[in-house]
């Protein structure tokens, strides 16, 4: 083979990964947009919290409540003693 059809070679294989990558990329980032979607609450709305390398979906208002329980339970118990 000579040089041209090295460089026809070359250039198709980068062209075909470079479109294998875009179109895995782009079903990828749909499914995860579409799992994300499908932990809505009745809101509307995806939480999701992070903790490190560890992600998880909370419902919102769990959360908040959870939260407003513990400030007050820490304010009794600064009150209390």
């Amino acid at each position: 083979m000579n040089e041209i059809e090295w460089f026809i070679m070359i250039a198709c294989g980068i062209g075909l990964a470079y479109t294998s990558y875009r179109i895995g990329f782009r079903e990828g980032t749909g499914s995860m947009i579409d799992f994300c979607k499908s932990k809505r609450n009745k809101q509307g709305l995806t939480c999701m919290h992070f903790f490190g390398d560890n992600i998880e979906f909370i419902d919102a208002l769990e959360y908040n409540r959870a939260m407003l329980d513990g400030i007050a339970k820490a304010l009794d118990d600064e009150q209390s003693s």
